[in-house]
């Protein structure tokens, strides 16, 4: 009973909130739907919600202590299962176990235990090891194992997911400002080489930023050595950047970038599913047309609409009202998120309530500018009202995660 009095309230409620929309919106979405397992999508979402939300509540009780000294046995145990998924994976991207009955997709809740391994890492080392090369390639060792083997599925969303709360992680750690530029600066070149982005102008763009990080890493750091390895570093991204996106890439993930920039260039191909999201979104004006009654998703103009574009069915039939309390639930968790860890008197509850609150804050952005055309799709679901349910389980747990900490965070 103690600790039930010290939860977080609004957390809980904000969580039990957006979970209950979700639901709704699934059922909405899948209401018309001609295949009988598709508009069975909300009930397995419903079975899910309870079974995670009992995992939840099992996580805010775990003894203080205990999540720290088992985190590298979770990082090692995900690292292992997605092996698992590279050899006897199913689906079409070979994404999922299937354990028994239930099909899990061991990259969502490999984010969770990355996340406390990288805490723990860094809530190890103090501020003076923290700034050290070896510190940084240690910590960037957490992160690079599974999104390599999430890259091989292939899954390029969800593996860029991992990569969200590292930089954030660091700075809260007390690495200096200038040091996570310099291991920031190649993704930043590596931005300004995107062709379709700049147009025209792109080597321009990418010749300024590489001159001008250049100069301000000789001015700051006076180290002629670290000027040129840099100076190498950030050219050769930009330029193998673009070698791998005409070399690598598949063909979806070039149509889905071209799509990003310029939908209107393939509207009856990959250009679909951006502007009947943005047609769904805009038709619904200020209230909505209602449940259920939403036409792009009744009559099946919205492709993934319980999954992917679950936010779009929401705007469409809620209209901007309904939309607006939706990311204001979004506003409250994260809010929270970043409260917890700071208030947290250790760093390792300081970090990972960080790191969830990225992780959080990460998949909302990219899941809402995706319907709304700013960013490109990804196939990153929407926390808690997207279907699926190793999303919502990977989801809840880290709710329970930040109950855990706010409740033990004076008794570490």
């Amino acid at each position: 009973m103690r600790l039930l009095r010290r939860l977080d309230v609004p957390l809980l409620i904000a969580t039990l909130a957006t979970v209950l929309i979700g639901i709704i919106a699934i059922y909405s979405a899948t209401y018309h739907n001609d295949s009988i397992s598709v508009q069975n999508a909300w009930i397995k979402q419903l079975q899910f919600a309870i079974l995670a939300f009992a995992v939840a509540i099992a996580v805010v009780y775990i003894p203080e202590k205990v999540i720290y000294s088992v985190a590298y046995l979770l990082y090692l145990f995900s690292i292992v299962s997605l092996v698992a998924v590279l050899m006897w994976g199913t689906g079409d991207a070979t994404r999922w176990l299937r354990l028994g009955p239930v099909m899990l997709q061991p990259s969502e809740l490999a984010k969770i235990a990355t996340i406390i391994a990288l805490a723990r890492y860094l809530s190890d080392r103090n501020t003076e090891h923290i700034n050290s090369f070896n510190s940084f390639l240690g910590a960037l060792f957490f992160v690079l194992v599974p999104i390599a083997l999430i890259v091989r599925q292939p899954d390029l969303g969800t593996a860029i997911s991992f990569g969200a709360p590292f930089f954030p992680m660091l700075y809260w750690a007390g690495m200096r400002k200038f040091f996570i530029f310099l291991v920031i600066s190649p993704l930043i070149s590596v931005f300004c080489s995107l062709d379709p982005l700049w147009q025209q102008n792109t080597p321009y763009v990418f010749a300024v930023f590489v001159v001008g990080s250049t100069f301000l890493i000789h001015h700051f750091m006076r180290r002629l050595w670290l000027t040129i390895s840099m100076a190498v570093v950030n050219t050769s991204a930009g330029l193998l950047t673009v070698y791998f996106l005409e070399n690598f890439l598949h063909p979806y993930q070039k149509a889905r970038i071209m799509t990003f920039f310029n939908p209107e260039s393939d509207p009856l191909g990959s250009g679909w599913n951006i502007i009947q999201s943005k047609i769904a979104i805009g038709s619904g004006g200020l209230t909505g047309k209602g449940l259920l009654e939403g036409t792009q998703t009744k009559h099946q103009f919205l492709p993934a609409a319980h999954t992917d574009f679950i936010f779009s069915v929401i705007a469409e039939e809620g209209g901007f009202v309904m939309a607006l309390i939706v990311l204001g639930l979004f506003f409250l968790l994260i809010y929270r998120a970043l409260h917890i860890a700071s208030m947290a008197n250790n760093a390792f509850y300081g970090l990972t309530a960080l790191g969830l609150a990225v992780m959080l804050t990460f998949h909302v952005f990219i899941n809402v500018g995706m319907t709304i055309g700013v960013m490109p799709i990804t196939g990153l679901p929407l926390p808690f009202l997207s279907s699926g349910g190793s999303s919502l389980l990977s989801n809840l747990i880290a709710i329970g995660l930040l109950l855990h900490i706010d409740t033990y965070r004076h008794e570490f």
